[in-house]
């Protein structure tokens, strides 16, 4: 990696950028980012590349009727699992081309051993865009980057769908009583929903532009409109298409945790065994779902750099 010190013009003077001008420039690098990110998650009702992750619960077992006598618990059916599978997080990467960099003159100049030099596009990279995506993969809150969350609104970021990518369900046990024997077997409750979002980009970062050298060797201060294009293009092609650097998400695989971690909680409970006596010769019983609720299975979306 080589990181350059890019000049700028003080008066007529060139000199070299300060650290922190450096990092302002990598600051709007993030923000350009953040208004059209070049990784992007969707929610869809199935399917999602991103992978299938399973909400379970229990549910009654199946009723047992006897005309002389109740049915024992050794005898009635236990509560079993249902389990329902969520693929609702589909990736699509951009297709993006390089920055042209025409006669090695796009990119801003520096100093070495008193001569001037144009950055290569590597140069650039590793001084402003390599750093700028380590910053966007950290697991913070990062412009144009996703996570999770726990309901249909957040500060600072962007709704992708009021339908959640997973719900956590168990079994609603005020819903099985022994004077309603048969009782549907499967009666869920949601405990929570999640859904996800796109972090905002915030507020563009005032900073210096770099120097650069014109087709016709006259050293020329880049314009904000014409700088940012150049940062804009580069990070959301290194984002998209560059090896080591390249922002992708996962569910539960390596990289940063983004946002709540996805419960998917049960009752532990072995069943609530009622019987109900209907008249005659109609003797019932039914075990239930109980117990605590205990979490199964914790689902985290990632962000990775591949």
């Amino acid at each position: 990696m080589t990181v350059r010190t890019p000049l700028k013009l003080n008066g007529t003077n060139l000199q070299e950028m300060t650290s922190a001008e450096i990092d302002s420039i990598k600051n709007q690098a993030r923000y350009l980012y953040g208004t059209d990110p070049s990784v992007d998650l969707s929610q869809v009702s199935s399917g999602g590349n991103l992978g299938t992750i399973s909400d379970t619960r229990q549910q009654a077992g199946a009723y047992s009727t006897s005309t002389t006598a109740f049915p024992s618990e050794a005898t009635t059916a236990e509560p079993s699992t249902v389990t329902v599978n969520y693929a609702r997080i589909s990736e699509a990467v951009e297709n993006t081309t390089e920055s042209a960099d025409t006669n090695n003159r796009g990119f801003p100049l520096y100093q070495s051993g008193g001569n001037l030099y144009a950055m290569t596009r590597t140069d650039f990279y590793d001084t402003f865009v390599y750093p700028a995506i380590d910053t966007l993969a950290n697991g913070t809150d990062q412009p144009g980057t996703y996570r999770i969350h726990t309901a249909t609104s957040l500060s600072g970021h962007t709704l992708i769908s009021g339908t959640p990518v997973f719900s956590d369900t168990r079994a609603n046990t005020a819903a099985y009583t022994a004077a309603g024997i048969p009782e549907a077997l499967d009666q869920p409750t949601t405990i929570t929903n999640y859904y996800l979002f796109r972090t905002d980009s915030g507020s563009a970062v005032s900073y210096t532009a770099p120097a650069y050298l014109r087709t016709d060797s006259n050293v020329q201060l880049h314009t904000t409109s014409s700088f940012d294009a150049i940062l804009k293009n580069s990070i959301r092609h290194v984002a998209a298409e560059v090896a080591g650097s390249r922002i992708r998400y996962n569910i539960n695989g390596t990289g940063n945790n983004r946002g709540t971690g996805m419960a998917n909680t049960k009752l532990n409970g072995t069943g609530n065994y009622q019987q109900l006596y209907v008249g005659l010769d109609d003797y019932r019983a039914q075990e239930f779902p109980s117990g605590s609720a205990v979490t199964e299975n914790t689902y985290y979306l990632r962000i990775y750099q591949v």
